[in-house]
């Protein structure tokens, strides 16, 4: 609703659109590229291990020591419990206070998810937005403590590096890159390292980036990061080194080795480094141990480093969803009762994606030989060749099933369970794998107890699957493949391999198994290519139209009466109390206005709209939405720019006495010596004025070069006009100009939309037509007029304020050529109105110019239309 240009025809029913070939590169690339660097590392690996055999690399995991892996153990607990003092001293740092064990534990998951997941910045600060934002932590509390702890976490990187290449390097490095070389790199790492050091002391003064002031920590805080961080790299070597055997290999040549490997790995965005790490390792350290002592202590180091913890943090948030079960009348507020919904099945999805790779990985590996004996006395042959391929079926199911149990569908549920329940019974079938059931078992325990969790509805096959979790797909069958052909090297190839069932012949069971595994997922991947596009976003339905009109009867204000444009799509809450509308240009997500109904249903609605948006990869925004549920935005991460200012008079007060109102009791004169009349006509006596309307519309277009808008505008559309009263001026019984009437439920509030007149009209008509309508919302006992909204009005600006306002100002201030900001403004405040803030709640970053772009184009009925000539009336 606005007194601007209003649309004439319907825009067409909206659907997502195609993503610009820019985006669908951006999104793709990266994932391409941790792909591309994950092959090159596994062909590094293949063709560094042509040498070692798949018994010898088990044997030497078998024959670790027991002190070795409890040094490991303790080393990855002393660095975890130093990587949660990173965000114990970035609260010390911003002055925040928060209970040391809730830091801890938060900071603890955080970790371990960003290990595992990759892209740490993203996914570490994620999780501890969900954690602080939630304890009274703003967004830019939160921002200082990201850019604290991950200064920190690169200042130890910087030192040791530089040390190690300084004064220690391996003289494999020396021979690939020059001893000059090496040496200079070390020191400018260093250098670089305590340039931050020099700069803590000498600078004071907060630094500017961007809207944010950070302050620059003082000596004793930047010592304990110098101490900390480095202490923590120092660990995390550690935790490598004690799993190798011992040789001439000093602690500070491996350090180098080991800082070279994680940084190619973080660099690669591979989850974890997978691969990345493992290859550089090994080429690294290949000469002075054998491969296959390398190879082992890799797989014990991942196992300890980066699995162990995982779960560790998944079981956090299990048992909190137990205690939540127990306690159903514990508000959710509790210190992760709140989250534990949202993250669970997030990690309960990277765990299902685990078990899966176990599975088709473990069917490509021979079976432990003592265990052999064991089968051959208790099962059947056919039960054993069976178990390699229900294995496969069960792990690829997990594959696939993993991202929509992330995104909480409950048939993700069912679907997860079965598949594990299956694989429990394939892995001890295949190979009597107790040990790969029990933690399939132990996924299976976490997936039942956080069943509550699994509440969406979603159709499991319309989402998209995203670039990542595709090359992961990828990733994993390449590496089944290729550890087949490692394990069974020493085996030559024949066709009839496929046609061998006896209990000791592992290779041509991993061969079908394989080969089964790899036949699904094509399968999959083609069933998902030819499958029918998506449903398109649809229009409201009668049933759906009439659920919103009650909805809309029981709360007081009229905006959302652009319900009954029909062209944007409605969204319920699950409880039906509540609804929102959005329609979807490009790939933003636009919802008009605050949701409608019941607050209390409010909150789950926008979760709704949020994983509706996730599932085609969408932008969740929030058009021209009120100040008092800014909150609830903000829970979810959005963040806000003010749009403008809404104006509201005051009927009750409303008069045209007084020397202030003369302006109006002249143009009320003129009107009525002009021989025109005012008439609110209601909605059954529309029909028979409705073909003037039509054509005074249609005049009034053609007059004002505009196109028909829509989304927050009102257009000429017979279905839309017949429903409301009309405000009309006729002249001896000819139609002049007229109005839609919004007559708000209950009498609280009283607007215009659609506003039209004719060429020859007097210019006065349309303020006399509104000073009419005031005050016969006054006599009918209306509370208030809503004028709309001024668009950028209202920005205050300050040497801090955001980009954004102060483009924003400019433009209301200097912008008189492309809209006319300060006329509409002048002309709202002669009715001295109240005026109430407006914004757009956004996810944030960089994003706002585009989606600016995609809101104005939604409006405007497309970019062309963005820049056609149309002026507010």
């Amino acid at each position: 609703m606005d007194t601007e240009t209003s649309p004439a025809a319907p825009p067409q029913e909206p659907t997502p659109q195609r993503a610009s070939l820019a985006s669908l590169a951006f999104r793709w690339l990266s994932p391409a590229v941790g792909l591309g660097l994950f092959a090159a590392a596994v062909w590094v690996l293949n063709q560094s291990l042509r040498e070692v055999s798949y018994r010898e690399v088990r044997a030497t995991i078998h024959d670790l020591p027991a002190l070795s892996l409890l040094l490991a153990v303790l080393a990855t607990a002393a660095n975890y419990a130093i990587l949660c003092a990173f965000d114990l001293l970035a609260f010390r740092y911003v002055g925040r206070r928060l209970t040391d064990w809730k830091v801890a534990v938060t900071s603890f998951i955080g970790y371990a998810v960003a290990n595992n997941v990759g892209f740490a910045i993203i996914s570490g600060t994620s999780v501890r937005y969900r954690f602080y934002s939630r304890w009274g932590l703003g967004a830019e509390d939160i921002s200082r403590i990201v850019v604290f702890y991950t200064g920190t976490f690169w200042l130890g990187f910087l030192v040791l590096a530089g040390w190690s290449l300084a004064f220690d390097p391996l003289p494999g490095m020396k021979t690939m890159l020059g001893a000059t070389t090496v040496s200079l790199i070390g020191w400018t790492l260093l250098v670089t390292a305590f340039s931050y050091l020099a700069a803590a002391g000498v600078r004071r003064e907060p630094v500017k980036m961007w809207k944010w002031r950070i302050p620059v920590p003082p000596m004793r805080t930047v010592a304990m990061q110098y101490l900390l961080s480095t202490v923590d790299w120092a660990l995390a070597a550690a935790v490598f080194f004690v799993l190798l055997p011992r040789t001439e290999l000093t602690f500070a040549e491996f350090l180098g080795a080991f800082l070279a490997a994680q940084l190619l790995g973080l660099v690669s965005h591979v989850p974890g480094g997978v691969g990345v790490f493992e290859g550089t390792m090994v080429v690294l350290l290949g000469q002075y141990l054998s491969l296959g002592q390398i190879v082992s202590s890799l797989v014990i180091y991942r196992l300890i480093y980066y699995i162990i913890p995982l779960a560790v943090a998944l079981l956090i948030l299990v048992v909190d969803e137990v205690r939540q079960r127990r306690h159903h009348l514990a508000k959710l507020g509790s210190w992760v009762g709140s989250l534990s919904q949202q993250l669970a099945p997030r990690v309960l999805g990277m765990f299902l994606f685990l078990c899966g790779a176990l599975l088709l990985l473990s069917g490509a590996t021979p079976t432990e030989p003592q265990r052999l004996a064991w089968i051959d006395r208790n099962l059947p042959l056919v039960m054993v060749e069976a178990g390699y391929l229900i294995g496969s079926v069960a792990g690829v199911a997990m594959l696939i099933v993993s991202q929509a149990v992330a995104r909480r569908l409950d048939m993700a549920f069912f679907l997860g369970a079965a598949s594990l329940a299956v694989g429990i019974g394939a892995s001890l079938l295949k190979g009597a794998d107790y040990e790969e059931a029990v933690l399939l078992g132990g996924v299976l325990a976490a997936l039942v107890v956080s069943r509550p969790a699994f509440d969406r509805k979603a159709d499991f096959w319309a989402a998209r699957f995203s670039p990542g979790w595709v090359f992961g797909l990828a990733a994993v069958i390449g590496a089944t493949i290729w550890l087949g052909f490692f394990a069974f090297k020493h085996v030559e190839y024949s066709s009839d391999l496929w046609w061998r069932f006896a209990l000791r012949q592992d290779a041509p069971r991993a061969l079908r198994a394989t080969m089964l595994a790899t036949i699904l997922m094509l399968a999959f991947g083609v069933a998902r290519l030819l499958r029918p596009a998506p449903p398109q976003i649809h229009l409201p339905t009668d049933e759906e139209l009439r659920r919103a009109e009650e909805l809309v009867r029981a709360q007081p204000s009229t905006v959302p009466y652009l319900v009954y444009l029909l062209d944007k799509t409605l969204m319920f809450s699950e409880d039906g109390r509540a609804f929102l509308m959005y329609a979807v240009q490009g790939n933003t997500w636009v919802a008009m206005g605050d949701p409608v109904g019941d607050p209390r249903s409010v909150p789950g609605l926008i979760r709704r709209f949020f994983e509706r948006c996730d599932d085609y990869g969408g932008i969740p925004v929030f058009y021209q939405v009120g100040k008092d549920r800014l909150h609830q935005y903000a829970d979810f991460g959005l963040t806000f720019a003010k749009l403008g200012e809404e104006a509201f008079v005051d009927l009750p007060s409303f008069h045209l006495d007084g020397a202030d109102r003369k302006p109006f009791r002249l143009v009320i004169n003129r009107f009525g010596r002009s021989g025109m009349t005012f008439r609110v006509v209601p909605p059954e006596e529309i029909p028979a004025l409705l073909p003037q309307m039509e054509e005074v519309s249609h005049e009034w277009m053609e007059g004002k070069r505009a196109a028909e808008k829509g989304f927050s505008l009102g257009f000429f559309s017979p279905a839309y006009v017949l429903r409301f009263p009309a405000a009309v001026v006729e002249q001896d019984g000819r139609l002049l100009a007229f109005a839609t009437v919004w007559p708000g439920p209950g009498g609280a509030e009283l607007s215009v939309d659609l506003m039209r007149y004719r060429r020859d009209a007097p210019r006065s008509v349309m303020e006399a037509l509104m000073l009419h309508l005031m005050l016969w919302g006054k006599a009918e006992g209306y509370r208030r007029f809503n004028l709309g909204m001024a668009p950028l009005s209202g920005l205050e600006v300050s040497a801090v304020a955001p980009a954004w306002t102060r483009i924003g100002s400019f433009l209301f201030q200097r912008g008189e050529a492309l809209y006319n900001f300060q006329g509409l403004r002048q002309y709202k405040d002669k009715f001295d109105p109240a005026w109430e803030p407006r914004y757009l709640a956004y996810p944030g970053g960089l994003a706002l110019p585009r989606i600016t772009a995609d809101v104005s184009a939604l409006i405007a009925g497309g970019y062309r239309a963005i820049f056609r000539r149309g002026r507010a009336a």
